[in-house]
């Protein structure tokens, strides 16, 4: 019966998974373009060269940035959020 419940729980355990996973809300953050400029999006402190006002790609949200117009710390690696396109 032990293993009867066990085989049962661990069906149900992946069921709510599958479900959780399915459920999950598309993809919103922009993918980084595949140029010359972007070739290696591991040089991320690159990134507010060009990403800062006045220059010239998109300007970064402003939740990226703190009030002495550096990066948060949390908003270092671009990467790790805006993956490459394929």
């Amino acid at each position: 019966m032990n293993k009867k419940l066990m085989n049962i729980g661990f069906v149900v355990l992946c069921a709510v998974i599958l479900i959780v996973l399915l459920k999950a809300p598309p993809e919103t953050t922009k993918k980084t373009p595949r140029d010359k400029t972007h070739e290696n999006p591991r040089e991320y402190q690159n990134c507010p060269t060009c990403h800062q006002s006045g220059a010239e790609g998109p300007k970064m949200k402003a939740d990226h940035i703190d009030s002495a117009g550096n990066l948060k710390s949390d908003h270092v690696k671009c990467y790790m959020c805006h993956k490459e396109q394929r």
